[in-house]
């Protein structure tokens, strides 16, 4: 009871960083036109380096809750990755690390 009572807990106050708001973090907006292939690089990046999908969270987005891939901020990097592959944005300097 206590192992998932204590997971729970640690889900919940551990912050993940969904690509929206990694964008705005680095002054696109959150509708960015090309953020939908970018997440796509991300996620496929996470996979490379993982081996499994990356986790989902619930977002608000339009009016409804959508699920999102949601990173910890220990996985960060793999958004970073994506940043520096990802064509539209690999000539952009990075301004959050």
């Amino acid at each position: 009871m206590n192992v998932k009572l204590s997971t729970a807990v640690r889900k919940v106050t551990t912050r993940q960083i969904t690509v929206a708001e990694y964008l705005a973090a680095q002054g696109l907006p959150a509708d960015w036109r090309y953020a939908p292939p970018f997440g796509r690089m991300a996620a496929e990046a996470y996979r490379r380096t993982y081996h499994r999908d990356p986790p989902r969270a619930f977002r608000l987005i339009n009016g409804r809750f959508r699920r999102v891939m949601a990173y910890r901020q220990s996985e960060r990097h793999v958004l970073a990755t994506a940043w520096e592959t990802y064509p539209r944005t690999s000539a952009l300097p990075v301004l959050a690390a």
